[in-house]
């Protein structure tokens, strides 16, 4: 299985820490340039120090339209183009539905849809003609079920449309050789998702994994690293779930 990256060029969004740095670290190790994408400039530089030479830091917000599109010609200016794009950054939304205020769901689906269609606009131009291009979005189980094992209605509400841009990028992206997949991952053990949950809640949750354990971002890792490299070049419109049998029981 060939999942040599090495001279293509990835941004990976909302890369500081957790699932985002996961990534970062397994395009590196493959032999990509990466660009650690965080609206935590510092953590971002951080981040791609810890991968590498080969990797740099930026700032990016990704609800700013114009900000992606700074970054995606910073990288043009650099390297010539962009081959891989990994819409990471995302914030979860739990509780009753009824609990979340209009701020909270604008600020949700500004990071998790907004900015998923603010980079696909501004990366889409630099990727025509790379051989190999790939675009990975970072969906989650909560798209199947409305909600989830951990995330509520209006989270699962994000993260399909996070699906159905997939399988409309890869259709209409397809003909130009730009494959679009998405991962949905179950809950993955971050900082974050170990904050959230109370000894009592991670034992309920948990108790819905068949495999007995939550991911870790090397599992998301892999699985961004299959779908961004020649290993899955028949392979587009497609969402894999990362999540330890939970949308099987």
């Amino acid at each position: 299985m060939n999942t040599d990256l090495t001279g293509r060029v990835a941004l990976v969004t909302g890369a500081a820490r957790g699932i985002g740095e996961g990534i970062a670290q397994g395009l590196a190790e493959n032999g990509c340039i990466v660009f650690v994408g965080d609206v935590d400039v510092q953590g971002a530089r951080a981040c791609a120090a810890r991968q590498g030479p080969q990797c740099a830091g930026v700032g990016l917000d990704v609800r700013d339209e114009e900000a992606a599109k700074r970054v995606v010609a910073e990288i043009v200016r650099i390297h010539g183009g962009l081959d891989i794009l990994v819409n990471n950054a995302g914030i979860v939304c739990t509780g009753p539905f009824d609990a979340v205020s209009r701020t909270e769901w604008d600020r949700l689906i500004g990071i998790n849809v907004t900015g998923v269609f603010n980079c696909v606009q501004a990366a889409v131009p630099a990727m025509r003609g790379r051989a190999g291009a790939a675009i990975v979005n970072i969906a989650s189980v909560s798209a199947e079920k409305g909600g989830g094992a951990f995330g509520n209605v209006w989270y699962g509400t994000t993260k399909a449309a996070v699906v159905a841009i997939t399988k409309g990028l890869g259709r209409d992206l397809g003909p130009e050789g730009i494959r679009v997949n998405a991962i949905s991952p179950g809950v993955v053990e971050t900082d974050m998702t170990r904050g959230l949950m109370t000894p009592e809640v991670r034992a309920r949750v948990l108790s819905r994994f068949p495999l007995g354990r939550f991911a870790s971002t090397q599992d998301i890792a892999l699985a961004v690293v299959y779908l961004a490299s020649d290993a899955s070049a028949f392979v587009t419109g497609e969402t894999l779930a990362v999540d330890g049998g939970f949308l099987r029981t």
